[in-house]
């Protein structure tokens, strides 16, 4: 049986993978703060997804990879609690 894991505890992965890989040691990390203004560009963002990908399993498609489901942690998090919940029911 698979394990559930909360938007809430992605985004705590999230934004502590984002202080540890991508973002310069003094920017903070909000969840809610637009990924565009923590400077996270398309190269960055591939970062995320890749890590997304390997800690969770989860594959997120090219289409996917718009505005509505990524423009922040908060979001990004809820839309991969979306993806694990309908891989897992499936």
């Amino acid at each position: 049986m698979a394990t559930y894991i909360t938007a809430s505890e992605i985004a705590n992965q999230l934004c502590a993978f984002l202080r540890a890989n991508v973002l310069a040691g003094d920017v903070a990390v909000n969840p809610d703060t637009e990924l565009s203004q923590l400077g996270v560009d398309s190269f960055s963002l591939m970062e995320l997804v890749l890590f997304i990908e390997r800690r969770f399993g989860l594959e997120l498609p090219a289409e996917a990879l718009i505005p509505e489901n990524i423009s922040n942690v908060t979001v990004l998090s809820a839309f991969c609690e979306r993806m694990l919940n309908k891989v897992g029911n499936a």
